[in-house]
């Protein structure tokens, strides 16, 4: 072999091994390289993907901020705590619908109405039993028309209540089938028993008058161990800021319901909504309120019938008393 073959082969050998080395080094750098790529956005078909992997994320941030935002005024003001956008929109754990949820909690705004002294007149008890919303409606007894009132409040839907007559302090007349201060035990009961024996479809009953028997506790103990026994609820009316009926009620265990607002001791359309948006206040702040109105007042039918689509689109439900009785109080 001269000197000149000699140099070729040399010269071959080291461009094998160059071509060798670069190949060993494009097979350790190529997946780093590969991985670098999708870093940038780049995968093998030359498609951005961490860019569209971005948009998605700031879609989904998009729709859940304008599930709030495009809240109607109505469901907003359902929601008791202001809502943080910011906070929800990047809450990545926690889907927009399920957070919402979680906050928008409604504030119960419950009333109760009764209307009482039913039994005089059938004429005056209709427009009340044309009313949508639901009402309790209380029946005096022993009067001309106590028992027909009675079976046409039930038939009409509503809820039947007595409306016991019971001594007022001063020489007020409560009417027939009245329990007097002056009488003993075995008598109470026998009055209450009877009314409730001659007055159909009643749940429960509230006090007609009354303002010297409720100040009574050896009375009202009486009256509502007989009505425990005969599974009936009672509202006192609250005549008289001396009723002992709570104070006697607790005493024997027993839950009963006061009265929060007189709605038409003045039978004028302006005093009847004064007493009323009392009552609503009295209703958004404890959560329910009882506001008792007359059957005589036709100005109460009539306000009631045109305010009571406002009450709903407002939040507000209207409940029998035994609701309240049986569960709501507590």
């Amino acid at each position: 072999m001269n000197k000149k073959e000699h140099t070729l082969k040399l010269l071959i050998s080291s461009l094998l091994v160059i071509i060798t080395m670069l190949v060993i080094i494009l097979i350790i750098i190529l997946p780093d390289g590969s991985k670098s790529a999708d870093k940038s956005g780049i995968n093998a078909e030359g498609v951005t993907l961490i860019e569209e992997d971005s948009s998605t994320d700031r879609n989904a941030d998009i729709v859940k901020s304008d599930k709030i935002s495009h809240l109607s005024d109505k469901t907003a003001d359902l929601i008791e705590e202001p809502i943080d956008e910011e906070i929800i929109a990047n809450n990545k754990s926690v889907s927009g619908e399920k957070s919402l949820k979680k906050i928008s909690k409604q504030k119960e705004k419950k009333l109760y109405f009764i209307i009482d002294d039913a039994g005089y007149s059938i004429e005056q008890l209709s427009s009340f039993l044309d009313f949508p919303g639901n009402l309790t409606i209380a029946v005096l007894p022993g009067l001309p028309h106590s028992s027909e009132a009675a079976t046409l409040i039930h038939k009409s839907g509503k809820q039947v209540f007595l409306h016991q007559p019971m001594e007022a302090v001063g020489k007020n007349n409560p009417g027939p089938n009245s329990i007097m201060l002056e009488m003993n035990k075995e008598e109470i009961r026998n009055t209450l028993l009877n009314n409730i024996k001659n007055t159909p479809f009643i749940t429960g009953f509230n006090n007609h008058m009354g303002s010297a028997v409720t100040s009574d506790p050896e009375i009202m103990e009486t009256v509502l161990q007989t009505a425990s026994a005969e599974e009936l609820l009672f509202t006192d009316s609250l005549t008289t800021s001396r009723s002992k009926c709570k104070e006697v009620a607790e005493k024997l265990g027993i839950t009963i319901a006061q009265r929060d607002v007189f709605l038409d001791n003045v039978d004028n359309r302006e005093a009847i909504m004064e007493s009323m948006n009392t009552g609503l206040n009295i209703a958004e702040n404890k959560g329910y309120a009882v506001m008792i109105g007359h059957v005589w007042s036709s100005e109460l039918a009539n306000t009631m019938m045109e305010i009571y689509p406002n009450l709903i689109e407002e939040g507000f439900t209207l409940e029998e008393m035994s609701d309240l009785l049986l569960g709501d109080i507590y």
